[in-house]
């Protein structure tokens, strides 16, 4: 290998460690943003969901439909999954993390968190789904399979995502969220990053993944941002969606 190339692929790793190391530490931003600016919560929370659901419809949603092909008689449970029904698996994503949305709401209801021990088994179940979703999102930043060749692109709209993420995380778990669970989640990235470094998994389960987080991204950012009608800031998340979009459709 020549120079320029060993050089290149030195500063290709490097970035991407960066990369790595960035999308991690989305999970401690609130703390930060919170002595550093201004801009308040809602503002930022409302650029996140912008961010986000852009990525999912102008990469993400493209990039599953390119993968169709690798699912053409794989069976998941009962369904034979063919390329015709690739976007079942962004509703079965949808579906599992608005499970685990319900559980973590009913387990903040009085009646139900009075009953001792019932919210840490929930606060697991609810942190272990996240866990697999960032390991895949670290994963994919060092394959590079993110709909577009721009990396950065992929790990800035995951980076607020998974802001967005923390802050749900917190309101729900507060105390044991802050103490245990942003630190598995940052070191989920992580650890999936070093999976895709020295494993590259079969085509038809990164479609599966793909679809699951595909999923996730649409339904963790519209239930962070549009139900939340007086606190979300609506110019913000148009703002956020269209100077992203541009920025894609760039690049």
């Amino acid at each position: 290998m020549d120079v320029p190339a060993v050089a290149a692929t030195t500063s290709g790793s490097l970035l991407t460690v960066l990369l790595v190391i960035g999308v991690a530490l989305a999970h401690f931003l609130p703390d930060i943003r919170s002595e550093t600016t201004r801009i308040s919560r809602h503002s930022i929370l409302s650029i996140a969901g912008g961010i986000s659901l852009v990525y999912a419809f102008l990469h993400l949603f493209p990039e599953l439909d390119a993968h169709r092909g690798s699912l053409a008689g794989v069976e998941l449970g009962i369904a034979t999954l063919t390329e015709h029904h690739i976007y079942i698996l962004v509703f079965v994503g949808v579906a599992l993390f608005y499970g685990l949305e319900r559980i973590a709401t009913v387990v903040d209801t009085p009646a139900v968190a009075s009953k001792v021990g019932i919210s840490k088994p929930v606060f697991w179940v609810h942190i272990g789904g996240f866990v697999v979703y960032n390991a895949f999102i670290g994963y994919v930043l060092v394959q590079g399979q993110t709909g577009t060749e721009n990396t950065v692109l992929f790990a800035f709209a995951m980076a607020f995502h998974l802001f967005g993420n923390d802050e749900a995380l917190e309101q729900h778990y507060q105390t044991l969220y802050r103490q245990r669970g942003r630190w598995i989640l940052a070191t989920a990235v992580v650890v999936g990053a070093v999976i895709g470094a020295v494993y590259t998994m079969d085509d038809a389960l990164f479609t599966i993944l793909l679809g699951l987080l595909t999923g996730g991204v649409v339904f963790n950012a519209i239930k962070d941002e549009l139900p939340r009608t007086r606190e979300s800031r609506f110019w913000a998340f148009v703002s956020g969606a269209l100077v992203y979009a541009a920025i894609l459709v760039t690049f």
